[in-house]
């Protein structure tokens, strides 16, 4: 297996689902690690067959010998590389459900200032009309006083 098929790998898993961010616990990452070891381990072994098969032929074309020693270390640096893959699947299924809930934050605070916007000019419009009315009765009081001031002159 290649670190490229790893990268697939891991790319189409943590593709996020839209309905609900999953969680992504240690226990996922150990149970994730153990199934890549197992995939690494029976790598190995297949690979020892198939090189113990074809020794004989390699030996013929004087062909340097690719022992088990060489063939774990590749193995553990593949597994290592896997480590740093799923440790960045994490991290990135981290951000992406940190960044689904600051939209879904910023779309409910666009909500409430357009609501407290609406109140506003409501408020702004009720408060126009108090002072429409407050000089209309100020205007008639005015002329009221007029008119009494007429009335006590002439009597």
């Amino acid at each position: 297996m290649s670190v490229e098929s790893f990268q697939n790998r891991t790319r189409q898993r943590t593709v996020p689902e839209k309905t609900a961010p999953v969680q992504y616990t240690a226990k996922d990452f150990q149970l994730e690690v153990l199934d890549r070891l197992t995939e690494m381990q029976n790598a190995a072994v297949s690979l020892e067959e198939a090189w113990d098969q074809k020794l004989e032929a390699v030996k013929d074309q004087r062909l340097v010998k690719f022992d088990s020693r060489a063939l774990i270390a590749l193995a553990a640096v593949a597994l290592s590389v896997a480590g740093y893959v799923i440790q960045e699947a994490r991290n990135t299924a981290r951000q992406d459900s940190e960044i689904e809930a600051t939209t879904a934050r910023v779309m409910r605070l666009e909500q409430i200032a357009a609501t407290n916007t609406e109140a506003r000019i409501r408020t702004e419009v009720q408060l126009g009309e108090l002072r429409d009315g407050q000089a209309e009765i100020k205007a008639l009081i005015q002329t009221h006083e007029g008119a009494s001031k007429k009335v006590l002159r002439e009597q």
